[in-house]
């Protein structure tokens, strides 16, 4: 049988095209080749900046670490259990005494007054010392000074003489039987303001200030007095004398009243026999204008420096004074001579308030109607 001639060209066409899908594809020759990325290798500074990096990174992420890492100790700890507490009942009450200050911001300076405070915290706060001004009494304060000594008082750290007769040299230190300390410090001056001196060798924050012919009985009524001023906050001038004053209606001027029986309150303590904290002292001798005034009319006047503490203490706290008597009746030597023994004392004293008021701008005393007792007394 034979072939047409489309045939074979049709076989020949499909021949050609197998032939040429067999024939191997054209390969590039190298200079028709994309030229080949070459590695240019870093110089050895280089090399040696990096690992010093790397060693400086490390070095610090370590300290990092050893500061602020996870203190794996603490958490290995034991969860710390609370023991449970009485509750308190006076937390449930709604009763609340606002304080009024008056002018105390304008009058009180507050950066002396936190200074000291903060220079004072770091005392003794469970102990007191005994401040005992004395001047040509040497018979009162030697039976002050045994009746302090002839009992125990738990709390009582030092007993110190404030010595203001200048011109004699004060008896020797000694230590009582119970150890404590009496020491004599001699005044360079015969001024009532060195009782209230911050003495820099005190050691306690409480300070009962004294004359040297009053005190409370040492048989229990010293340490009951010293507690309760410290219940009481330790802000607040403490002690056995209450007194207060009433207003002028005349001349609108405050008089002096040193009898306040029959009234509801009192709003001074005198300094005669008070516990007071030793900030107060610290203040009073500062350099503020007005503690500089205060102490100035002190010393013209030779009175008035208890109600000038009162003052001061009102002033600070915008709370009134404490008055706190004993179970028995205070340790009295009777001294025939005083300040409080000479004519015009009132009138003196009611001077001295006028002046304070017109100092401080206002006045700060506060009226207080209760006062604290030891133990029970008779029942009618």
């Amino acid at each position: 049988m034979s072939r047409s001639p489309s045939e074979d060209n049709s076989s020949f066409t499909s021949r050609s095209s197998s032939e040429d899908e067999l024939k191997p594809l054209a390969t590039e020759t190298y200079f028709e080749a994309l030229p080949s990325p070459v590695y240019a290798p870093r110089s050895p500074k280089k090399k040696y900046m990096v690992l010093v990096i790397s060693i400086i990174s490390f070095i610090v992420c370590m300290a990092l670490a050893s500061i602020y890492g996870v203190n794996y100790d603490e958490l290995k700890k034991e969860e710390v259990v609370v023991p449970p507490r009485f509750a308190e009942v006076r937390n449930l009450s709604t009763w609340s005494e606002e304080k009024v200050c008056g002018k105390r911001d304008e009058a009180a300076n507050m950066t002396i007054w936190n200074d000291v405070v903060n220079k004072t915290s770091d005392l003794i706060e469970d102990q007191f010392t005994i401040a005992i001004q004395t001047y040509k009494r040497s018979a009162q304060l030697n039976k002050t000074l045994l009746h302090l000594t002839e009992n125990k008082v738990p709390s009582l750290y030092e007993i110190v003489v404030v010595w203001n007769e200048i011109d004699k040299t004060p008896p020797p230190d000694y230590m009582s039987e119970h150890g404590v300390l009496v020491r004599y410090r001699r005044s360079k001056k015969n001024s009532l303001n060195q009782k209230f001196l911050p003495d820099p060798l005190y050691r306690t924050q409480g300070i009962l200030l004294s004359d040297d012919d009053w005190n409370y009985n040492t048989s229990g009524d010293l340490e009951y007095a010293f507690q309760e001023w410290r219940r009481a906050g330790m802000h607040r001038l403490t002690g056995a004398f209450g007194r207060c004053w009433t207003m002028n209606e005349v001349t609108e001027t405050p008089m002096y009243n040193f009898n306040c029986k029959g009234q509801d309150s009192y709003s001074m303590i005198l300094t005669g026999l008070a516990f007071t904290h030793i900030s107060y002292l610290e203040y009073y001798h500062s350099e503020d204008d007005i503690m500089t005034g205060v102490r100035k009319l002190v010393d013209d006047s030779f009175n008035c420096e208890d109600i000038a503490l009162n003052f001061v203490a009102s002033m600070l706290t915008c709370e009134g004074p404490l008055l706190v008597l004993g179970k028995d009746k205070l340790d009295h030597q009777a001294a025939r001579s005083g300040i409080s023994s000479k004519p015009g004392h009132i009138g003196r004293r009611s001077a001295c308030m006028k002046k304070f008021v017109d100092m401080f701008g206002y006045m700060p005393l506060h009226e207080v109607q209760g006062y604290l007792r030891r133990g029970v007394q008779a029942q009618q």
